[in-house]
C-alpha cells in the first residue's frame, strides 16, 4: 500500500472585488490602512479600468498573494510603462514560488499591453528583503527606492 502525497496547486488569476475577504488580511500585512467596505469599493472601481490590473495567487483555492499593476503612457514616451503598485505574499507562504509566479504573470500582462518597462518603489520595514527579491527577478536599482526592469 503506497501513500500519495499531492503538491499544492498554485493558480494565478485576475483579481476581482469578491476577493476582498482574502485581500484585506494581505493589505494589513503591508500596513495598509483600510476597511472591508472601502477596499471592496476600490477593487470594484479598478476592475473596469483598462490601465489597472490585479492578479491573485491561489494555493489550493485560497488566496495567498496578490499584485496590483498600473500602466502609464505620457507624451514623452514611445511606449507605455507599467508600475507595480503593490505586491504581497502571505508571510506564512513566502519562499514557495508564489511571488515569482505573480511577477511572471505581471511581466506577461505588461508585455502584451506594449509596456517597455516594469518599475516599482520599495519602502517599509521589509524593504531590504523586498529589494533582494526584485533584484533576483531581474530588476535594477535606479534610485534610492526605485527599481526597474526593461521588458523585451
Amino acid at each position: 500500500m503506497s501513500s500519495q502525497v499531492s503538491a499544492p496547486a498554485l493558480v494565478i488569476r485576475k483579481g476581482c472585488c469578491d476577493d476582498v475577504h482574502h485581500l484585506l488580511p494581505l493589505m494589513r500585512q503591508l500596513r495598509y490602512p483600510t476597511t472591508f467596505s472601502v477596499l471592496k469599493e476600490r477593487l470594484r472601481m479598478l476592475e473596469d479600468n483598462q490601465q489597472h490590473h490585479s492578479l491573485v495567487a491561489e494555493v489550493d483555492g485560497v488566496v495567498r498573494g496578490t499584485i496590483f499593476l498600473k500602466q502609464y503612457q505620457t507624451h514623452d514616451m514611445n511606449r507605455p510603462i507599467t508600475q507595480i503598485i503593490a505586491m504581497i505574499v502571505d508571510e506564512d507562504h513566502r519562499s514557495n514560488g508564489i511571488g515569482k509566479r505573480l511577477m511572471s504573470e505581471a511581466e506577461s500582462w505588461s508585455k502584451v499591453r506594449g509596456s517597455s518597462q516594469l518599475f516599482l518603489c520599495v519602502a517599509g520595514e521589509n524593504s531590504l528583503s523586498a529589494k533582494s527579491f526584485y533584484e533576483r527577478m531581474g530588476f535594477t536599482c535606479t534610485g534610492h527606492r526605485r527599481l526597474s526592469k526593461t521588458l523585451a
